[in-house]
C-alpha cells in the first residue's frame, strides 16, 4: 500500500539531473512508494518537461512561464492527493529508507510541521541544510572579506551547522532543496509564500511555522544525495539579483531576525 504522501519536483531546465532524481523515486521498495509523483515544469527549454513525461507514473504540469520556485511548488500541492507532502529540487536523489523514516517521525511527532533529511554530496560529506535564522552579519560573513576576522569562522559554523548530526534537532529553519511537510504543518500554516520567487522561500516557511506553533525537525537519519545544480534562476547574475531581493524582502518583513534578535516561541518558553 502505497504511502499517504505526494513528492512535487519543480524542474527549470534540468534536463541533466531529473531523470536520476525520478528513477530514484520509482526504484523505492513497495513499502514506500509515494500515492503520487508531480512534476511542475517551469517552462523550461531543455526538454525537461519532455524528459518527465517519459515516465507514465508521474503527474506533469507545463507552465508557460517561469512563475519561481514557490509557485510552482504550491501548483503542484494544490492537485496533490497525500495528506504528507514531500518537495524536491531537481537535483536530489532519494536513498531507500528516506520516505519510511520521515513518515514514521510525522507520526510520532504530532507537533512538527516541516521536516527535513540530512544531505550528502557527490562524496559522501553531509551538507549545512539546517541552520540558525541569518541575520545580517551572518550573511556578511559569509559573503565578504569579514569572513576572515578573527571568530568569523565559529560563528558561521554555528549558523550554518546548528543541529546534532547524529540525533534528530529542532532548529530555526530547512534548506529548500527536500522539505517534508507535515498533514498538521499544511493545515496550521499553508504552503510557501509566492512573494519570494526564489530563495528565502524556505526561511520564510519555516519562521512562519514557528510563529503558529509547529516544529521544525532535522530528521539525520534519513539521507538523500543533493548535486547543487539549481537553475531556477534562469541567465548568469539573475539567482544573485533574486537572492538579493528576496534577502531584503525577508528582512523587511522580519527586521528582528535581521539583527540577531528572534526567538522562535519555543525558544522563549523554554528561556
Amino acid at each position: 500500500m502505497p504511502l499517504d504522501l505526494s513528492i512535487i519536483i519543480t524542474s527549470y531546465n534540468s534536463s541533466s539531473t531529473l531523470s536520476d532524481t525520478i528513477e530514484s523515486l520509482l526504484r523505492l521498495n513497495s513499502d514506500e512508494t509515494p500515492k503520487e509523483i508531480i512534476v511542475v515544469d517551469n517552462a523550461s527549454s531543455d526538454g525537461s518537461a519532455d524528459i518527465a513525461e517519459n515516465f507514465q507514473e508521474l503527474r506533469v504540469l507545463r507552465s508557460d512561464v517561469n512563475m519561481g520556485l514557490a509557485k510552482a511548488n504550491n501548483r503542484g500541492a494544490e492537485i496533490s492527493t497525500g495528506r504528507s507532502l514531500l518537495f524536491l529540487n531537481p537535483d536530489t536523489e532519494i536513498l531507500p529508507g528516506v520516505l519510511n523514516t520521515l513518515m514514521k517521525f510525522e507520526e510520532t511527532h504530532p507537533d512538527a510541521g516541516l521536516l527535513g533529511p540530512a544531505m550528502l554530496d557527490s562524496t559522501g560529506t553531509v551538507l549545512s541544510t539546517a541552520r540558525t535564522f541569518p541575520t545580517l552579519l551572518d550573511i556578511m560573513l559569509r559573503r565578504t572579506l569579514l569572513g576572515k576576522l578573527p571568530g568569523a569562522q565559529a560563528r558561521q559554523r554555528k549558523h550554518l551547522f546548528s543541529a546534532e548530526m547524529n540525533n534528530p534537532s529542532r532548529v530555526d529553519w530547512l534548506v529548500g532543496a527536500a522539505l517534508w511537510l507535515t498533514g498538521s504543518g499544511r493545515k496550521e500554516f499553508g504552503l510557501m509564500s509566492p512573494a519570494y520567487f526564489l530563495y528565502f522561500e524556505d526561511v520564510e516557511w519555516c519562521l512562519r511555522a514557528h510563529e503558529a506553533g509547529m516544529e521544525v525537525w532535522y530528521v539525520p537519519d534519513a539521507f538523500i544525495k543533493h548535486l547543487y545544480k539549481r537553475e531556477s534562476a534562469g541567465k548568469p547574475g539573475k539567482a544573485l539579483w533574486f537572492h538579493l531581493r528576496s534577502m531584503v524582502r525577508f528582512f523587511i518583513e522580519h527586521p528582528s531576525v535581521a539583527i540577531g534578535k528572534y526567538e522562535t516561541p519555543h525558544n522563549k518558553k523554554n528561556r
